[in-house]
């Protein structure tokens, strides 16, 4: 199934969206944060939008939180 994923840089606050192909909502939003940190994107995921514009929740995207050193 192809989903489109829309997200956010965590750094820049700057847009980003791409198709991708993925069995699953969740496996599209790993695939998606593994694409974006190719580029160098820290991306956080907003929206999972799957077939026929319906919104679905990726379960396991849960908010990540970081600890400064």
């Amino acid at each position: 199934m192809i989903y489109l994923i829309v997200g956010l840089d965590r750094t820049t606050f700057a847009r980003w969206h791409r198709n991708v192909m993925a069995g699953d909502a969740p496996s599209a939003a790993r695939l998606a944060r593994a694409r974006a940190a190719t580029q160098g994107i820290d991306l956080v995921v907003a929206a999972v939008v799957g077939p026929y514009s319906t919104l679905v929740d990726p379960m396991d995207d849960a908010p990540v939180v970081r600890k400064d050193a």
